[in-house]
């Protein structure tokens, strides 16, 4: 035991005895109020026939007695005093019990026995050792000296029983001791008495052994209930400082009003308030939901989550997904209501969805992550975790992306009659032990439209003279590997006559006939331009002169007997072409002039004439 132990355990005995002095007192002053107040009942109705105003006098004087006497005590300071006082004080009640047990009747009021257990058990709540069974002894001893002085036939009783020296005293007593006669006509006999006495004596010595017991019994009852409150109060304050530290904001609310109780203190700084300016308040006051009555009705519910709910902070609008539940905690019934801040996610979401081409992202064990608006409109039902063999029309689309080779051309994907390209960005993210891909499946039908609109030409759909060099350089490139390219130029014969009589419209539409019959003959991969006013241009793509002389031949003869039509008649068309072939040492220049060479020496040889430059 260390030094400050010795010292302070004194000082705590002091405090202790002192406090159970207090305590002593106070029940002393209550007992005795008590009785003084069920004696006064009885005297009024006039069932004890006393002297009232001595028997409160003296209740009176010996209170004014035990405060004095319990204020020099508080100045004691030896534990050892105190405790001397509080034995003696504690007899000297029981005497003054009996006193005044005498002065209401005595034996002819033996009910106020009962008044005797008090002491009894204030000494086994308060007291150690065997100051209850000294009190219990005390006013047992008491009470029956009393009886004695009272009773001349219990003094006869003492005699008989080699007691005559006490049945001596009590006579001697008897002499100098007014006898009260509480009750008129109220006689007893000496065997009554004894029995009185008897049991009152069994009753104390009853309540002496079972009173230490029983203060035993409630300082277990009362340290249990300690240690269970003072649990109850850590486990409080520690769900409380589990609130309050919260990450998320969190509040608790009363379920039927909704006012505020706690809050956690990321939810005050969420809401932007103080904790001083939701106390009285609700929650809608503190939170102002977009939709207040929707998120009402579904508080209703036992528990549940709101997705992306908006609210309001002062000027800023916020979204947060709100989870609650109900709990019920002695009787009352209380809300948890949780915030999972989402706005910049629900932004995200909303940016991403609002794009047109459809967005995927796709973990290394090809099972979807994540899906944007359009794509789960293109390719049906997408969820998280998901399969993407699930779905047949992705699939195909990434197995036919895949195989495109890097040196083919517009290598596009159609997809519900769309044109898309598939570009994939490899990304690394949190928690993924291998790469993630962001597939992003560009629409370019739009591409495609201004495109075509560019290199077209608006009146007969041809390619235009820029799109056929761009076309020519791109080929011309590819023929020095070995694939074969033929150039052709068209000059139509007579066109200016139609136009000069016909008109412009029907100029036109010679065009468009020619356009129309000529790309008939033609094949995909060959090019059709216009260079412009009623000149044209073929590039027959891996292909002799031999097949490219064979095409101009049946245009020629197509439009020699179909022609073209004009307000209901046919009219023949006809041109005159050079054909040159490419050579391994061509550039766009020289292959150009050797086939104008060979158109103007079909011009020169007469109309509806062809000429090859070989």
């Amino acid at each position: 035991m260390t030094v400050a132990a010795r010292l302070e355990r004194p000082h705590d005995n002091l405090v202790g005895m002192l406090e159970r002095k207090r305590m002593i007192d106070g029940a002393w002053v209550v007992c005795l109020g008590v009785v003084l107040g069920a004696v006064t009942v009885t005297w009024f109705v006039r069932a004890l026939d006393i002297n009232l105003l001595r028997v409160a006098a003296s209740v009176f004087a010996y209170v004014l007695i035990q405060l004095a006497v319990s204020t020099a005590t508080e100045r004691l300071e030896s534990s050892a005093a105190v405790t001397f006082a509080l034995r003696t004080m504690l007899l000297a009640g029981v005497a003054f019990l009996t006193v005044l047990w005498h002065l209401v009747g005595g034996l002819e009021n033996p009910v106020f026995l009962a008044a005797f257990t008090l002491p009894v058990i204030m000494s086994g709540l308060m007291m150690t050792g065997s100051q209850t069974l000294v009190t219990a002894l005390v006013s047992v001893l008491l009470v029956t000296g009393i009886a004695l002085v009272e009773s001349p036939d219990l003094r006869w009783y003492a005699a008989q029983l080699h007691m005559l020296p006490l049945a001596k005293a009590a006579a001697l007593a008897a002499s100098h001791i007014p006898r009260v006669d509480a009750v008129t006509g109220f006689e007893t006999s000496a065997t009554y008495q004894f029995t009185v006495l008897v049991m009152f004596a069994a009753v104390q010595m009853t309540v002496a052994f079972l009173s230490r017991p029983l203060a035993v019994l409630l300082v277990r009852v009362n340290s249990r209930l300690e240690v269970s409150g003072k649990m109850l109060t850590e486990v409080q304050g520690l769900f409380h400082a589990v609130l309050c530290a919260a990450p998320e904001p969190a509040a608790i609310v009363y379920a039927d009003t909704g006012q505020m109780i706690q809050a956690s203190d990321s939810f005050f700084k969420r809401m932007l308030v103080r904790p001083s300016e939701v106390v009285g308040r609700g929650l809608f006051e503190v939170v102002r939901f977009a939709d207040p009555d929707g998120v009402t009705a579904a508080l209703e519910a036992q528990s549940g989550e709101l997705p992306f709910c908006v609210y309001r902070v002062h000027d800023e609008t916020r979204v947060a997904n709100v989870y609650f539940y109900r709990t019920e905690h002695r009787g009352l019934r209380y809300l948890y209501v949780g915030f999972q801040e989402v706005t910049e996610l629900y932004y995200l979401q909303s940016a991403f969805d609002a794009v047109d081409d459809p967005l995927m992202v796709v973990a290394g064990d090809a099972r979807l992550h994540y899906a944007n608006r359009t794509a789960k409109a293109i390719f049906g039902d997408l969820y998280f975790g998901m399969e993407l063999s699930s779905v047949p029309k992705l699939t195909a689309l990434l197995a036919e992306s895949d195989g495109a080779g890097d040196g083919e051309d517009d290598a596009h994907h159609v997809v519900d009659g769309r044109p898309y390209d598939v570009r994939r960005l490899v990304a690394r993210l949190p928690g993924e032990t291998g790469a993630c891909t962001i597939l992003w499946l560009h629409c370019i039908a739009k591409e495609q439209a201004l495109f075509e609109q560019a290199v077209r030409d608006p009146l007969t759909g041809a390619y235009n003279r820029r799109y056929f060099h761009d076309a020519l350089v791109r080929h011309l490139g590819k023929g020095k590997v070995g694939r074969q390219l033929a150039c052709a130029y068209f000059d139509l014969d007579d066109f200016k006559p139609i136009n000069d009589r016909l008109g412009h419209a029907a100029g036109d539409a010679a065009l468009i006939g020619f356009i129309t019959t000529t790309k008939s003959q033609l094949r995909a991969v060959d090019v059709l331009a216009r260079l412009g006013g009623d000149e044209f241009a073929v590039l027959f793509v891996n292909c002799d002169l031999t097949v490219a002389d064979s095409a101009i031949t049946r245009i020629r003869t197509l439009l020699n007997t179909e022609g073209w039509m004009f307000e209901g008649q046919r009219r023949t068309l006809s041109f005159s072409s050079g054909l040159a072939a490419c050579h391994p040492e061509d550039d766009v220049r020289s292959l150009l002039q050797r086939t104008d060479r060979a158109v103007y020496a079909a011009k020169a040889a007469g109309k509806g004439r062809s000429a090859i430059e070989s």
